[in-house]
């Protein structure tokens, strides 16, 4: 089994993205966006390794029902999550994001 580990940043991704939620829909949207991200963790582990890689060696997944994506990679004995991303947002800006967090694993 691999271990996880999640970059720092990511957990900022998931603090703007619900503070963002909660301003919208109050404070139950914003935890239900938590919730969404964190039941993917487990899910991410259990299937490493099986996700396809969709830009270089990064994998994604979303956080249903929400529209982010959640961008992980392989590295030795590690998953190491490096992204939370709106899905409608610039896909240069994504592939920059990848990039420059990658050099923080």
């Amino acid at each position: 089994m691999k271990l996880l580990r999640i970059l720092p940043e990511v957990w900022e991704d998931a603090d703007e993205a619900a503070g963002w939620y909660d301003k919208k829909g109050g404070r139950e949207l914003g935890d239900r966006f938590l919730s969404a991200f964190r039941a993917q963790l487990p899910e991410i582990i259990r299937l490493a390794g099986t996700h396809r890689q969709v830009y270089k060696e990064f994998s994604r997944v979303f956080a249903k029902p929400f529209p982010y994506a959640i961008y992980f990679r392989l590295h030795q004995d590690w998953v190491v999550v490096t992204l939370l991303w709106h899905t409608a947002r610039n896909p240069e800006d994504l592939r920059a994001a990848l990039s420059e967090r990658h050099g923080l694993e």
